[in-house]
């Protein structure tokens, strides 16, 4: 992002909630970027979301990393924000989201796509069929046998 002339703030690795929100009260930021490295990065993505909502910051956030998905953006971190969240499967990615965001043509359009491409990640995720569940006896007896 430094490379396409946009100012960063690098607060670091595993940063609280807390001081992410203190942050972007300071600073005002126009975009706000979560990375998520490790599966544990997950759910403190959906806390960071909870606590800017509940300081009454909705500037969008970009959610990236090995571990995060636009499935799980769409179900666990979006419905906890007021403000766009977008998955951005790659960093290379970054600036033509953050020019989308920032352009105040092009701004609505993208969010509203953006809105109905997550409502569509969450109707498919509520209507897949749930495989039944087998009882523990009648695991037991499909356990597979490795050694015969």
């Amino acid at each position: 992002m430094g490379c396409n002339g946009y100012h960063i703030i690098d607060m670091g690795v595993m940063v609280p909630a807390e001081e992410i929100v203190k942050k972007a009260l300071e600073c005002k930021p126009d975009i706000i970027g979560l990375s998520g490295l490790i599966t544990p990065s997950l759910a403190e993505m959906v806390d960071v979301a909870k606590a800017l909502r509940e300081a009454n910051i909705n500037t969008p956030l970009l959610i990236g990393g090995a571990t995060t998905s636009a499935t799980h953006t769409a179900l666990k971190i979006a419905p906890e924000y007021k403000g766009p969240v977008v998955y951005v499967k790659d960093a290379s990615q970054n600036s033509s989201v953050a020019a989308a965001l920032l352009n105040e043509e092009t701004r609505d359009l993208f969010i509203a796509q953006l809105q109905s491409e997550q409502e569509s990640l969450r109707q498919e995720f509520m209507q897949r069929e749930q495989a039944p569940l087998l009882s523990l006896e009648e695991s037991r007896k499909r356990k597979p046998n490795f050694f015969d």
